[in-house]
């Protein structure tokens, strides 16, 4: 655009030679400096300070081209002194200055009232250059310009923006640019602004509006108290300055400016492009802000607006130290209100897991009552209704642990000395458990009959339904507890899926326990190594003639070949009758005895799993699915020395860490024999105990020490037993839905509340999508939010609540709005409706 209007002087002058080009802020210069190649007849040249040569040029190699002379930063030497310090003068008297004269027709074109002129007329060269040209373009018309529409747009070329920004997104960026930005990019931002005095004045009462603050054009950086008063407010707004604060000067209390205010911390803590850089900057800028400070003045417990991450991990210190064992509940509250306050990728949210799922240990310990029950009957049914929850959370707290030490952390020794805690508390009750279970065993003297289950070695026999296509996955080492997760997940699907549970034969080991899962006739000792029908079954050929005895069609598979199988051959593998699928992830995952990988491969397992089983629905078209497991198992992720493994000087033919067989009768002190005959089906030439250690200790022997089964535990003798079927859901009752607050207020044109979904999605019921909006009578005044309540969590009260935040779109004047949240399917009878107390008055023009 620039270079059509110089092409313009010279040919509504043909005796114009020199075009002079006084270019006070680069904006003409930036624009040329693109021109790719000009008419063959045209000299453009940016002054150099060579005086002489530019003027003989311009005689002499120049004296028949059109030349155009550029003087970068300076302006046309009006004052007598300009005059005689600019050696061009009789030149410049001789020929044409560029003037950017445009502005009355740029009124005209676009219909702009009087007031504007003086403004256009100043600035309509940066107005017209093609950057801030194509800013504008779309923007500009009779009702929408203005001087802080076109500042904003000077502003956003400074900062390298394509498009016009809002003042939000410009403060964000300019402090993102005194914090990391590179120097020479910061420094030629804040030059180019403090040359254009309508731009900067812009931004000088923007901020004065917004933080009662003006930046210092002379200090280095620009931004910083700006940053400190939006990390200072955005924390602490909902609290009174107390005389202990050091930072109330920056205490802003208008309830709109503090909603301008957040809009900024929001869309820079939200934005994915700017998160990652805004939060840098902050941390820089507002780094004198300091978080212990105002934990110091405010306590842990206060009602902190925003939280950074700085700001939460004293809080969580603390809560640990002080209150994680003493109150649990509470803590657990706790981390919920923190965990909806940070953003949900942050790495602090591991921490905030870790504790949480502490806190649900302790909860579920607290809770237990007494261990010390009548029948072994009662103690299946304490285990599988309450005290699976303990191994359950254990697992999970250690599954945020090991996430957590990968991440760098301030408070890295309260969460380790509170992991090993939690390990000692861990191996206390689940010792006291077991020892009061084989207790009782002993005391009823009749060998696991009386405990209500049914055994292991009878699973084909009572399973088993020729009349229908059958998939049977036998998953080596799934705990009770992990099953019962697992179910959670099925509950999302559209088939039918129940639990219950067997009970595993003794030694829990799965040379013994996972044949017993096939149909068979007999099972015999041979030395060591169980027979089959007097064969043995270590591979899964041999596995599948012998099920072909009993099935005809019938084949057993490994997961792995059914995942990495093609469709064809998938297809016709479960036209077959009878599948046993053999899934060994957890199992070979303990016996590394990497703590990481037992965790991670029961996680895993679980994933994999309801893939497997959705899968073999929908896909292969197979109707009833069976999943169970040969042995459960014993984990502690603490280190077991040698003082902790019971040394046995008894025979035996065979001896692991939590069993070994004898046809010794002779009594131990901590040790349990039980006839192998009696609990089991395997037969032995001779009579053969297995004798196993009370409670959950480990025998000093070959095997694993954390991982371990093979003993009378409840944790390795219960076995689950999914039946998953596929039919038409009779799913017909959605999940509830209520607030957890009545009181509700809007604060600064937001309201935020919280949700609660009131019951699990199950095999019964499922999830509900609803719509929250805000009414002012009948009008929404903010825009509708839709959530899915889909969560599986039975356990967890946390994992039901929704946190919803909802925004004023429009000026509402009333005191009282009403909250509705409807059903998505229904939008006639709204399924709550709150009274919400307006406390902001928005202005249109803030």
């Amino acid at each position: 655009m620039v270079q059509d209007r110089i092409y313009n002087y010279f040919e509504r002058n043909p005796q114009l030679h020199v075009l002079f080009i006084f270019d006070r802020m680069n904006i003409i210069q930036n624009e040329l400096d693109e021109m790719k190649q000009w008419n063959d007849d045209y000299i453009y040249k940016v002054f150099d300070g060579a005086w002489f040569n530019a003027k003989y040029a311009i005689e002499n190699d120049w004296k028949d081209k059109h030349v155009v002379l550029l003087f970068p930063e300076q302006v046309y030497p009006h004052t007598e002194e300009q005059q005689l310090s600019f050696p061009l003068l009789d030149m410049l008297k001789a020929n044409m200055e560029y003037k950017e004269e445009d502005y009355a027709s740029f009124m005209q074109q676009y219909n702009l009232p009087e007031k504007f002129r003086s403004f256009v007329k100043k600035n309509i060269g940066e107005i017209m250059s093609s950057k801030v040209s194509n800013i504008l373009n779309g923007h500009i018309d009779n009702t929408s310009f203005s001087e802080d529409m076109v500042c904003r747009a000077f502003i956003s070329n400074y900062l390298g923006e394509k498009k016009l920004q809002e003042w939000e997104q410009l403060i964000i960026k300019m402090i993102i640019l005194d914090g990391i930005a590179e120097e020479k990019k910061r420094t030629d931002f804040w030059y180019k602004l403090s040359k254009n005095f309508d731009a900067s004045k812009a931004l000088s009462e923007k901020l004065d509006k917004l933080f009662g603050l003006t930046p210092n054009f002379n200090a280095a950086i620009k931004m910083k108290n700006v940053a400190e008063s939006l990390k200072y407010n955005s924390i602490t707004q909902l609290l009174d300055a107390v005389p202990g604060d050091t930072y109330k000067q920056y205490k802003i209390s208008n309830s709109v400016v503090l909603d301008q205010v957040n809009k900024i911390y929001e869309l820079g803590t939200h934005d994915r492009q700017l998160s990652e850089k805004f939060a840098q900057a902050m941390n820089i800028l507002a780094a004198d802000i300091k978080e212990e400070e105002i934990i110091n003045v405010y306590g842990i417990d206060a009602n902190y607006y925003y939280l950074t991450e700085s700001l939460c991990w004293p809080i969580l210190k603390e809560i640990v130290e002080e209150k994680l064992m003493a109150d649990p509940e509470q803590v657990n509250d706790r981390m919920r209100e923190l965990s909806l306050k940070l953003p949900i990728d942050s790495d602090i949210q591991i921490a905030i897991r870790f504790i949480e799922q502490s806190a649900l240990y302790y909860a579920q310990v607290r809770g237990l009552g007494t261990l010390k029950l009548n029948s072994t009957k009662e103690y299946i049914e304490k285990y599988t209704e309450e005290f699976y929850l303990v191994d359950l959370y254990y697992r999970r707290t250690l599954e945020a642990y090991h996430e957590l030490i990968t991440k760098e952390n301030p408070i890295e020794q309260t969460l380790s000395d509170a992991k090993r805690q939690l390990d000692l508390e861990y191996a206390k009750i689940t010792n006291v458990l077991n020892l009061e279970w084989l207790t009782c065993v002993e005391e009823k003297g009749a060998w696991f009959t009386e405990t209500g289950l049914k055994r292991q070695e009878d699973f084909f026999k009572n399973e088993s339904d020729t009349s229908v296509k059958q998939v049977v996955i036998v998953c080596d080492a799934l705990r009770y507890e992990v099953a019962k997760e697992l179910m959670q997940e099925l509950a999302k699907e559209k088939h039918i899926a129940t639990i219950d549970a067997y009970q595993a034969m003794l030694p829990t080991e799965t040379k013994y326990c996972k044949p017993a899962l096939l149909p068979h006739h007999s099972l015999e000792l041979n030395g060591t190594d169980m027979m089959v029908d007097g064969t043995m079954l270590t591979t899964t050929d041999q596995r599948t003639v012998h099920l072909g005895k009993y099935r005809e069609g019938a084949i057993c598979t490994r997961y792995e070949d059914v995942m990495n199988g093609d469709a064809q051959s998938m297809r016709e593998l479960f036209k077959r009758p009878l599948v046993y699928i053999f899934y060994d992830t957890i199992d070979e995952a303990g016996h590394s005895q990497s703590p990481f990988e037992v965790i991670s491969a029961c996680r895993k397992a679980i994933e994999q799993l309801t893939v497997l089983i959705k899968r073999l629905h929908a896909t292969w078209n197979v109707t009833n699915v069976l999943l169970t497991a040969d042995h459960g198992f014993l984990y502690n992720d603490m280190k077991f020395e040698d003082k902790d493994k019971h040394s046995i000087t008894d025979s035996a033919i065979e001896k692991k860490t939590r069993y070994y067989l004898t046809d010794s009768n002779d009594t131990f002190e901590d040790i349990v024999k039980f006839p192998l005959d009696k609990v089991s089906s395997i037969k032995s030439t001779t009579p053969l105990q297995v004798a196993v250690p009370i409670g959950t200790n480990r025998l000093a022997a070959p095997g694993g020490y954390n991982f371990a089964h093979g003993g009378a535990s409840l944790q390795e003798m219960i076995i689950p037993i999914i039946k998953s079927v596929r039919k038409k859901t009779n799913k017909t009752e959605k999940v509830g839905v209520a607030l957890m607050s009545h009181n509700l207020n809007m604060v600064s044109s937001r309201l935020k509340f919280q949700m609660i979904q009131s019951e699990a999605v199950s095999m019964t019921v499922m999830e509900r999508k609803v719509v929250c909006c805000i009414y002012n009578g009948d009008d929404p005044v903010t825009q509708e939010k839709e959530v899915t309540l889909n969560s599986t969590d039975a356990t967890n009260l946390n994992n039901r609540v929704f946190e919803v935040t909802l925004n004023l779109n429009k000026s509402v004047n009333a005191s009282m709005l009403q909250l509705r949240i409807y059903d998505v399917d229904d939008k006639l009878n709204p399924l709550v409706r709150e009274t919400v107390k307006n406390n902001t008055m928005i202005e249109k023009d803030f």
